[in-house]
């Protein structure tokens, strides 16, 4: 018989857990309880009086919609972080800061415990260590999810109750008028532009020769613009506005989430309102412009959105290269070259040399790759090592931040007791407010020069990549380029620069004889 002999798990010793915290607010609430400051000093110290935790940092959003954490800056670091191995818990108020989407919740929440990192959301006490939190997420997440729904549609309704009456006065006013007294004026002198507009097209003018002319002009622009385009050109002539009329609706919000913006081709109601506002040109000069628009041969379209080089390709003067088609042949060309040929001199690339320099870069890299990749990514390392001394100045930073904002908040309630008088009160805040601006662009500064992993990640996926390729590359391959190729830059048309991951940056000349001689 077979002797079974148990062998006792060591002991571990209780480790102390890297803690950080996570908080999104308002930039403009006045409740302290949820304010930058208030979070910010709570667990601070609740962190550092539990003897099991050691401040790992503090992460905050502020003014930010917690349904998408595309734009959630600090949410992102947080995330990264923690996929460093940077942070063992994770502490924030509720799942509705965390997340008002119950996909979002679940997905971060299981991606953490991947890392090792578990969450607890005070509130409502569920903490993602233990197994059953899971289904009280999904609750929880889904309760936030709906409340925003809720407060999505309430505004909705408002707005589209508005629309029916014909009371509703968008945010912005179209160009030509201004808004007053919570009526839309004539602004005189862009209503002569929007006529010259209709009376130009209506002569035989095409729109870009109009932009071209009111940039000639130096003709007033509104919302920013630096030029006419022909987008404005062709906008002025399709807005319902100029005759006095107004069409309501023609985008609208989705339902579910996450919400985005569509056009509107039917599938919610749309509201014309006559005589909405004083008009600019008459409705016979609005209709025979739409006659002859709709006559208009448009200009060729082609899908390129399966196309690889697609918002890939950025020219020397900073705008992005657009596909053309010439003879059947696809060509790349600089938007703004497209636009004014003054303001930008680059020529077109035929896609196929693009593609070529393409495979004699790779061939290239492939033959040296181990000369260049390795001390790279030991380079790397070392100046990562560096950056992680920086990590104790932005906690001293957080702590600073904190201890300012509780003193404000004291004077807040000296003034408002009438302790402190208002004078005294605005000078001591306007400094520590002054004070805290200065702590934030320091804070901000340290965590750019912090280089987070992902130059390190890439060197070492580029790395993997060019060992897998045991044979040279003999045609264009899109799967090696989606995943090595960040961007391309066309300094000129005699040469492309491959920006690849990792922050490698590779030159390729176009040969002599296959450059484009068309300006």
């Amino acid at each position: 018989m077979a002797t079974i002999t148990e062998i006792a798990g060591t002991k571990q010793q209780k480790k102390i857990l890297r803690t950080a915290a996570y908080c999104r607010v308002s930039s403009d609430s006045l409740d302290q309880l949820h304010s930058f400051a208030a979070q910010v000093q709570h667990y601070t110290k609740a962190i550092s009086q539990n003897p099991s935790m050691e401040l790992a940092d503090i992460y905050a959003d502020e003014g930010l919609t917690g349904i998408k954490t595309d734009k959630r800056d600090d949410f992102n670091r947080l995330i990264a972080d923690c996929r460093k191995g940077k942070i063992d818990r994770v502490l924030t108020k509720s799942v509705s800061r965390f997340a008002r989407n119950t996909v979002d919740s679940l997905i971060y929440a299981r991606m953490l415990k991947e890392y090792g990192v578990s969450i607890l959301f005070e509130k409502e006490n569920i903490d993602t260590a233990y197994m059953y939190s899971e289904l009280l997420l999904a609750l929880s997440g889904a309760q936030a999810q709906e409340e925003s729904i809720s407060i999505s549609k309430n505004m909705r309704w408002s707005v589209e109750r508005r629309m029916k009456s014909g009371t509703y006065l968008s945010s912005s006013t179209p160009y030509g008028y201004k808004l007053e007294e919570g009526e839309f004026k004539v602004v005189e002198t862009e209503a002569e532009i929007v006529r010259l507009i209709f009376k130009s097209y209506l002569s035989g003018m095409g729109k870009k020769a109009i932009a071209d002319m009111l940039n000639r002009m130096d003709a007033p622009k509104r919302f920013g613009y630096t030029t006419w385009r022909i987008s404005t050109i062709n906008y002025i002539l399709s807005n319902e506005r100029y005759i006095g009329d107004a069409l309501f609706q023609k985008r609208y919000t989705t339902d579910t989430l996450p919400f985005k913006l569509k056009v509107n081709r039917g599938q919610k109601p749309q509201y014309y309102v006559e005589d909405m506002n004083p008009p600019i040109i008459t409705k016979e000069v609005f209709e025979a412009a739409q006659k002859l628009k709709a006559k208009s041969t448009t200009e060729e379209r082609f899908s390129v959105q399966e196309r690889p080089l697609r918002e890939k390709i950025k020219c020397g003067c900073g705008h992005i290269y657009k596909p053309i088609t010439v003879n059947g042949k696809i060509y790349w060309e600089c938007r703004m070259h497209n636009f004014d040929s003054q303001k930008c001199s680059s020529r077109r690339i035929p896609e196929t040399d693009i593609y070529e320099a393409f495979i004699t870069m790779v061939n290239k890299l492939r033959n040296c790759y181990e000369e260049i990749l390795p001390p790279a990514i030991a380079q790397t390392e070392r100046l990562q090592m560096k950056a992680d001394g920086l990590e104790i100045r932005v906690k001293q930073i957080d702590k600073e931040i904190a201890d300012l904002n509780n003193k404000n908040l004291v004077l807040a309630r000296l003034n408002s007791k009438g302790i402190l008088r208002a004078a005294e009160y605005s000078e001591q805040s306007n400094g520590i407010r002054s004070m805290v601006n200065g702590l934030r662009s320091e804070r901000c500064r340290l965590l750019r020069e912090q280089d987070d992993d992902s130059i390190l990640c890439g060197l070492r996926r580029l790395h993997a990549v060019f060992a897998e390729l045991t044979e040279p590359v003999t045609a264009f391959d899109e799967t090696i380029f989606q995943e090595i190729v960040q961007q391309i830059t066309a300094p000129s048309h005699t040469s492309i620069c491959f920006h690849l991951i990792g922050g490698l940056n590779l030159t390729e000349k176009i040969p002599e004889q296959r450059r484009c001689r068309r300006k």
